[in-house]
């Protein structure tokens, strides 16, 4: 990665830093806060990804569909928040970062590590989330964007690299916190509701980065 690469991704992480202020203080003042540093997040990331990789020419679109799906997410689940359209964003997303990440090289050993943890979670956490979405309507579209985000966690664990799997592990542990808060139980309001949005975010953000630094081979 160019210094200017570096220099977008510090500016990234700044507005990182900013946004898990204002999750954490909740005020209406972090509120508008909020509007302007979460997309800001991304959108340094798409210029750091804008600026292309010169060993993995392959993986470009598919990172800049991925990341521009995402800043397009951010932005409508920003309060009051449209959840089936951010849903969508981000399952188109997924499926870009699945793109990207097949591109790349990959081992048996660590598709099958992969597989396996997108089972288990399907089968445990993933059932009771998909059972109570379905209860307030959502079942379809929160079963579609399971089936994206562990299809990208495969993709990306198959790859071997340890960003890239992290990367996507905390993004589906981000992506899980949150389901759960929305669908399965009450988001406790104070400072417990605070952690876990804190939690959900953090999470998020470093997701981000780290399936951009995998893919861009920095």
């Amino acid at each position: 990665m160019t210094p200017l690469g570096w220099g977008l991704l510090a500016a990234g992480a700044a507005a990182a830093a900013v946004d898990w202020w204002a999750v954490w203080s909740a005020s209406r003042r972090a509120r508008a806060v909020e509007r302007v540093a979460k997309p800001a997040v991304l959108a340094a990331l798409l210029g750091v990804a804008a600026m292309g990789s010169p060993t993995k020419p392959s993986v470009e679109p598919g990172l800049l569909l991925a990341l521009g799906a995402s800043l397009a997410g951010d932005v409508l689940l920003l309060p009051p928040g449209r959840l089936v359209a951010g849903l969508a964003a981000f399952l188109v997303g997924h499926l870009a970062y699945v793109a990207a990440f097949w591109q790349l090289p990959g081992e048996g050993a660590w598709l099958l590590v992969g597989t396996a943890g997108a089972a288990a979670l399907v089968a445990t956490a993933g059932r009771r989330l998909v059972r109570a979405a379905g209860q307030q309507g959502m079942g379809g579209p929160v079963a579609a964007y399971l089936a994206a985000i562990t299809l990208m966690a495969i993709a990306a664990t198959r790859t071997g690299e340890p960003a890239a799997v992290a990367g996507a592990w905390l993004f589906v542990a981000s992506d899980s916190m949150l389901g759960w808060g929305q669908f399965v139980g009450t988001t406790p309001g104070g400072r417990g509701g605070a952690r876990l949005r804190l939690g959900v975010i953090v999470t998020y953000h470093v997701a981000q980065a780290l399936l951009v630094v995998a893919l861009l081979g920095a």
